[in-house]
């Protein structure tokens, strides 16, 4: 049920009672009981949740379907520690009925809000993102993130199964109905107001070219031609639709040379820039110096309509084992995860990008789920967000759909309008209610133009970040605390 209110289905009413089931499997258990239930339970559910991740190791990582799932297993497995130790944490209110039903939501937050730091972060499946279809019941996420509705949807969990067990009926009742009630209350106003602020603000025209290359040829010498003529006819055409697009945007790696340095394709990406007379955002791979060692780069480029180039925007955070190998030293052996794209380095400039448009926020491919990238950009003068990204890895598996629905947050959270370039999609745009203005399906190619309004206004989460995950992190120190000497003190008790 935790799986099922992602996308695919997307059934997010199942996130609402998904944690019922463990609630009441630990009842009445030890504490390895349920550090083992909730183990299992998570293992379960990041199997199902993210099986797309054995689709890119398999089909384009060159290993067998053993090692494949062995991989998948692995960071399934890591994954699972956080609901083991929720389970545990139930398990121990057990009998403190106020702190099961109000406590849990809390200890849930702060156990995503430390998966979204530890190692090298992986935030992908937080609960919250179930409830993407419910727009106006999210947009409580300029102020909380995404970590307010995992708080919520948790809190719905605990009062259904303290209503199900007689605890605390009436005020769990009570507390999420006016949670809810509020929520959408703010929801509702937010929303027009934002609207209104956008409507005062001047329309930019994004046309977004969607190649859709196979991930088997982007590489490959031989389709380097046919790629290159693909983007200048999609973006011919969509220069002559209405309404004329004032930049065009291609997606990650869109362009699989080193432009600048390849002699005889780079000059054909500034023909194609010429012809059209727009900006153009696109990826390609750079390469530096580093200690005399020639190191890669996962770059944005934004070239304005004389194919001059304006400026460059190197990805910081990189995907472990696929654009580097960490703890290289002992893990020599899977530096073929990625064919050999294994030596990048991070960029470390998170400043917007400049023409003679609003400033541009990048966020490279799975830069997107973090929401410390996006309000980095954001705080340093990018009115527009731009994702470019390439999820041909994904295949037609949940993984892409579960990318836009991540993505579409970031517009929410720093009222901002985000949009999306994929290589084969989904390709999407979002004004900064994360309204929907269009998009391009999977495995298709072809080019959406749509009217973004660029926004400069500093949302509260803008401002001040994870201050509600703090929060939490920090109630459910003291109720940890708090539980830790009153047991010390009830066995010093005289009996």
């Amino acid at each position: 049920m935790l799986s099922a209110g992602f996308p695919k289905p997307a059934m997010f009413y199942f996130s609402w009672v998904s944690f019922v089931p463990l609630l009441y499997a630990v009842q009445g258990k030890t504490g390895k009981q349920a550090l083992a239930l909730g183990y299992i339970c998570g293992l379960v559910h990041s199997l199902t949740c993210l099986f797309w991740i054995y689709h890119a190791i398999y089909y384009y990582g060159g290993f067998s379907p053993a090692v494949s799932s062995l991989i998948l297993l692995l960071l399934c497995s890591t994954m699972a520690v956080y609901p083991a130790l929720f389970a545990l944490l139930a398990q121990k209110c057990e009998r403190r009925p106020l702190l099961f039903v109000f406590g849990l939501p809390f200890a849930w937050v702060a156990l995503e809000w430390a998966r979204a730091f530890a190692i090298s972060g992986f935030p992908w499946a937080n609960l919250g993102y179930t409830q993407t279809p419910l727009n106006r019941l999210i947009q409580i996420a300029d102020i909380t993130g995404v970590y307010g509705l995992s708080w919520l949807v948790v809190l719905g969990n605990t009062v259904i199964f303290g209503f199900i067990r007689n605890l605390n009926r009436r005020s769990g009742v009570a507390v999420l109905s006016a949670c809810v009630v509020c929520v959408l209350l703010y929801g509702f106003w937010r929303c027009d107001q934002i609207s209104g602020l956008q409507n005062r603000t001047g329309a930019l025209n994004v046309g977004v070219i969607q190649g859709n290359i196979a991930q088997n040829q982007k590489w490959d010498p031989a389709f380097e031609a046919e790629t290159i003529n693909s983007y200048a006819r999609l973006s011919s055409e969509c220069v002559k639709q209405e309404p004329v697009p004032d930049i065009l945007v291609w997606p990650e790696s869109a362009m699989p040379f080193f432009y600048g340095l390849d002699e005889s394709l780079s000059p054909r990406v500034d023909s194609i820039v010429r012809q059209t007379g727009k900006p153009l955002l696109f990826g390609s791979i750079g390469v530096i110096r580093v200690d005399g060692k020639a190191r890669l780069l996962n770059r944005a480029y934004l070239l304005d309509g004389r194919a001059a180039l304006v400026g460059a925007y190197a990805k910081q955070h990189l995907v472990p084992f696929g654009e580097y190998v960490p703890w290289s030293n002992i893990l020599f052996f899977v530096r073929h995860i990625a064919a050999g794209s294994v030596d990048f380095i991070p960029g470390t400039n998170p400043g917007p990008l400049v023409f003679e448009g609003p400033p541009l926020g990048v966020l490279i491919c799975y830069e997107a789920i973090f929401p410390q990238i996006a309000r980095e950009t954001v705080r340093r003068g990018a009115q527009v967000l731009m994702n470019i990204t390439n999820d041909a890895w994904y295949g037609d598996t949940g993984g892409p759909y579960q990318h836009l629905e991540i993505a579409r947050w970031r517009a929410i959270e720093f009222r901002v309008p985000l949009v999306r370039a994929a290589n084969t999609g989904i390709s999407a745009m979002f004004d900064a209610t994360g309204q929907e203005c269009g998009r391009l399906a999977l495995n298709t190619s072809g080019f959406l133009t749509c009217s973004v309004h660029p926004m400069s206004y500093l949302s509260f989460y803008a401002k001040y970040g994870d201050l509600f995950a703090w929060f939490c992190v920090f109630a459910t120190l003291c109720a940890i605390i708090f539980e830790i000497v009153n047991v010390r003190l009830i066995r010093r008790m005289p009996r």
